[in-house]
């Protein structure tokens, strides 16, 4: 296990001069569960690659347990990486794959059956040990894939790019919870990159959130849900992603969607929206699907709108209704039926509601309101 600390780290590719990672910094602490998570392109596996030393760093210091590791050859680095496409040789048995490395280390064949015997057995391997990797299925391959990163007692650091990528929902879903437990029984330090915000929430310790290079928020899971630090990380993280109203804020702490539309807002959020002079200024109002709530009366903040599309999901509804021409979902239990051109009512619970600056695309308020 190990503690890394990536600081100011650029990266450069050329020609052009294409700035990929920019300043990048993070400390990640022994042990943890670290997961990058952002749409292709943000410099996610970049920066895992980089960690890997499997791509030099243009500039800034990465050290792996208080080394600079920035000159030291990826084989010294103590790291291990999963990637995407299991990278595992077709002519070599289960066994002989797992003990790949070990074998290149000339580490003693009774030693490696001592290693390989309780890691195959952890990954549910042992059956499997003898068989090549055309007749292992999708999960069988990924799990051969992490026991040779495990099976070295040399690992600091396993590094998985995109891993579950080539499986199927229902094997996604399964391999989540193995890679979950893994951890748990290992304890080694884990960065795991994904586009999958889904993965991201239910298997990191905290999640770095990425766009176009830059780091945009890092947190628990639930830190970077409940309190979303600019519009990009609040529509990136959840599913469906958070809605968006444009409209501004009067001086009795309306929300104006437009003159014959308006939601009242909490006295905190307004005490907090007026200290920082947002009052008839344009801003943009972020609530999540699940926080504007089907209701049979009329009471505060209830809207009445025409269903557009009811999303039948088992035990509950994507509702779509047009507010405003723009599309907005709200999330609720599948208790009655809905149709389309159905009239509804609608609540916004506001005490969930959250106020972003639309030219900075900030949260306006971040931690004074819990």
């Amino acid at each position: 296990m190990a503690s890394l600390s990536l600081r100011n780290i650029q990266k450069y590719y050329q020609p052009g001069n294409v700035h990929v990672v920019k300043g990048f910094n993070l400390e990640i602490q022994d042990g943890e569960f670290i997961v990058f998570v952002g749409p292709s392109g943000c410099g996610k596996s970049t920066t895992l690659r980089m960690i890997a030393g499997l791509e030099d760093i243009s500039s800034g210091e990465l050290y792996i347990d208080d080394e600079l590791v920035n000159d030291v050859d990826s084989g010294k680095r103590h790291i291990s990486m999963v990637f995407q496409s299991y990278a595992l040789y077709p002519h070599m048995s289960v066994y002989d794959n797992m003990s790949f490395a070990l074998k290149i280390q000339k580490v003693p064949k009774a030693e490696i059956e001592k290693r390989i015997a309780p890691v195959a057995e952890l990954l549910g391997l042992t059956p499997f040990l003898k068989r090549k990797p055309k007749a292992l299925s999708g999960g069988q391959r990924q799990r051969v894939a992490l026991g040779r990163a495990i099976v070295r007692d040399d690992t600091k650091v396993l590094l998985m790019d995109e891993p579950l990528s080539n499986l199927d929902a229902k094997l996604r879903v399964q391999m989540r919870s193995e890679i979950i437990k893994l951890h748990q029984r290992i304890q080694t330090t884990i960065i795991y990159v994904t586009h999958d915000q889904i993965e991201a929430m239910t298997m990191a310790d905290r999640i770095v959130i990425m766009y176009q290079g830059i780091t945009q928020q890092v947190g628990t899971p639930k830190q970077v849900y409940d309190y979303p630090e600019n519009l990009f990380v609040a529509s990136f993280i959840g599913t469906p992603g958070m809605n968006f109203i444009d409209g501004t804020i009067d001086s009795e702490g309306f929300f104006h969607i437009d003159k014959n539309i308006s939601l009242k807002l909490e006295d905190k959020q307004f005490e907090l929206i007026k200290q920082r002079g947002y009052i008839d200024q344009e801003v943009t109002l972020g609530i999540r699907p699940e926080d504007v709530i089907l209701t049979n009366e009329k009471k505060p903040n209830t809207l009445a709108v025409e269903v557009d599309i009811a999303e039948l999901l088992g035990a509950e509804y994507n509702i779509i209704f047009n507010l405003k021409e723009k599309a907005l979902i709200s999330k609720c239990k599948a208790s009655i039926d809905l149709k389309a051109h159905q009239k509804i009512l609608l609540n916004f619970d506001m005490k969930k509601a959250h106020i972003f600056d639309p030219k900075t695309t900030t949260r306006i308020y971040q931690k004074e309101i819990n």
